[in-house]
């Protein structure tokens, strides 16, 4: 693909090198000169795309830049306002197939992925959700991304006083939902009806919104 990537901080230029890795086209617009030198700054990768000096919200800058011909444009600059605007630019001037967006502001993620559209990562809610997990070390814990959502999936070991009940009896935390049990071959049963009949060495699965 032909991505354009704007903002050149360190999220920015590890996203560049990693598509350029991958064998992707990758362009970059960013409004500082110094910032456009992580290109040559990492592990001695070298940039062989095209670098673009200019404010990120200019449309004549976006256009020098390429997003014309791209496939998809990450925005990556480090204010939200900033990134929400060029998300909109590209999405309803220049009508780029795919654009996502950082975000710090939870509410704005929530705002702008209803209100309009956007698809948006927000890094405070990730950030947030990586150091619970690392607190947690007695739980397991997975993600998985589906269009502007990512959705967590921790296990739980059952606790003895559960040992007997159906899965429908145990009381998930608040901002969680039960999603079905672990059993101890490996095997997951589901929150359905007939509901699970928890058992020693099983663990209880919960499911939450992360991003």
């Amino acid at each position: 693909m032909n991505i354009l990537v704007v903002g050149c901080g360190r999220a920015g230029a590890n996203i560049v090198r990693i598509l350029e890795q991958m064998g992707h086209e990758v362009a970059v617009l960013d409004s500082s000169p110094s910032e456009l030198q992580r290109l040559e700054s990492v592990d001695g990768y070298q940039f062989s795309g095209v670098a673009t000096i200019g404010i990120p919200i200019d449309i004549d800058a976006l256009r020098q830049a390429g997003i014309e011909t791209c496939d998809a444009a990450a925005i990556a600059t480090p204010d939200d306002s900033v990134n929400i605007m060029v998300a909109q630019i590209a999405k309803t001037i220049f009508h780029v197939p795919r654009v996502i967006a950082r975000v710090t502001d939870p509410t704005l993620k929530d705002f702008f992925t209803k209100e309009y559209g956007l698809r948006t990562v927000c890094t405070t809610n990730l950030t947030v959700e990586s150091m619970l997990l690392g607190l947690l070390d007695d739980q397991e814990s997975r993600t998985i991304t589906i269009g502007a959502t990512t959705s967590s999936f921790v296990t739980v070991p059952v606790s003895l006083r559960d040992v007997g009940r159906s899965l429908n009896r145990v009381r998930a935390p608040e901002g969680e939902l039960l999603y079905g049990v672990l059993r101890a071959n490996g095997i997951v049963e589901l929150a359905v009806q007939p509901m699970p009949v928890l058992e020693e060495g099983d663990q209880i699965i919960y499911s939450r919104i992360a991003d």
